[in-house]
């Protein structure tokens, strides 16, 4: 395999696990700021059964948003991955051409 197309493999792969590091951020944050809501709520003179009702729907409402991003992070990583695995083949397919003498 030529070293170009090894570079942009490696690349692609390495922009996937950015997606994916990106996403898991967000996640983190999202869950993050779904913790500091329900921590300001219990801090207020609210009724703790509308309180608790609160801090889960925040809760629940940030983990969903986190899922669905990670979810997608990962969907287009693998799209990205699987672009890049037609790219090796079509590489591999130009170098036995050349290989065999057909340009």
């Amino acid at each position: 395999m030529s070293a170009d197309a090894y570079t942009s493999i490696k690349d692609i792969e390495a922009e996937a696990e950015k997606i994916i590091a990106e996403a898991n951020t967000v996640a983190k944050k999202r869950l993050e700021e779904g913790r500091q809501q329900a921590k300001e709520i219990l801090s207020s003179e609210l009724p703790m059964d509308e309180v608790r009702n609160s801090e889960k729907i925040i809760i629940n409402s940030a983990e969903e948003e986190s899922k669905k991003k990670v979810e997608e992070a990962k969907r287009r990583a693998a799209k990205i991955k699987r672009n890049s695995a037609s790219k090796v083949s079509e590489v591999v397919d130009m170098i036995i051409a050349h290989t065999k003498g057909i340009h």
